[in-house]
């Protein structure tokens, strides 16, 4: 338990956060962390008004003594009452990438600060008070149930770069940009078409060899099996022009499409 400390004679309010309270949410592409602090308030006198303004930000200590700042909350807190203790309820946003970066340097339970600083604005004089560090630990196991809880929302994120520039694959990459803007106005199948364009181009400039059809498939080399590779993604990519018997009847959808686009994005970084 900590204390903020204010300008005699305004007062103290403790500050305490239960790890039990910690949850992890599904959020809108994105996940929010919740946290109780419970605030001591019988410390703070008349001239302290009656509210109290926080700002906390949620750290994660690494070794060597290095704090990284994970997302910030801000509110505002009324105090009138009876027993003196007042709950916050802050969310913070915490990105895929966060947690997945949370999870691999933990050893044990999961370590947390939180960084919280309070104002009283109805106070006279200065309404400031120093910085407290709450230190949270939160037991391995209620981690893991908080992850497992997220489902299929937590996912390993990859970054995958276009070429830029003058380079050869240039051509290629503007083809998936201009997939990825007619995706953005839901324009799937001519989102599809673009890509479809960009594995021609890859098949033109890979050099991949198509294998013959007499060779075994535990014979084939790399570059055969990448071009087969290539062969299957243009023909999943042909389907958009519902000129098959396969997929006349077939809608493709907005995560059909981003995979294509994000399959061929790898493709191409694969080109010698």
């Amino acid at each position: 338990m900590e204390q903020l400390r204010f300008d005699v004679p305004l007062g103290t309010c403790t500050v305490s956060v239960a790890p039990e309270s910690i949850g992890i949410f599904k959020g809108m592409g994105t996940h929010y962390l919740q946290l109780q602090i419970q605030l001591g308030m019988p410390g703070l006198g008349a001239e302290a008004g009656r509210l109290l303004y926080l700002e906390t930000t949620l750290c994660a200590p690494l070794t060597g003594g290095q704090v990284v700042p994970l997302a910030a909350a801000n509110m505002s807190v009324p105090f009138a009452t009876t027993d003196g203790i007042c709950r916050a309820t802050p969310q913070y946003l915490i990105t895929n990438a966060q947690l997945l970066a949370l999870d691999q340097y933990r050893t044990g339970d999961l370590r947390l600060e939180l960084h919280i600083r309070g104002f009283l604005p109805q106070a006279s004089g200065y309404p400031g008070g120093s910085e407290v560090v709450e230190h949270i630990a939160v037991a391995e196991s209620r981690w893991r149930q908080q992850l497992a809880g997220l489902g299929r929302t937590l996912g390993v994120e990859m970054l995958i770069p276009f070429p830029s520039g003058d380079e050869p694959r240039q051509a290629v990459a503007n083809l998936l940009r201009e997939a990825q803007r007619l995706l953005g106005g839901n324009e799937i199948d001519s989102a599809i078409l673009q890509i479809r364009k960009a594995l021609e181009e890859i098949k033109l400039m890979s050099g991949w060899k198509w294998p013959p059809n007499s060779t075994d498939k535990n014979d084939r080399t790399a570059d055969q099996r990448w071009a087969v590779i290539r062969g299957a993604l243009e023909h999943q990519a042909s389907g958009a022009m519902h000129g098959d018997r396969g997929t006349k009847d077939h809608t493709y959808s907005r995560v059909e499409t981003e995979t294509l686009i994000g399959m061929t994005a790898v493709l191409l970084s694969a080109v010698p």
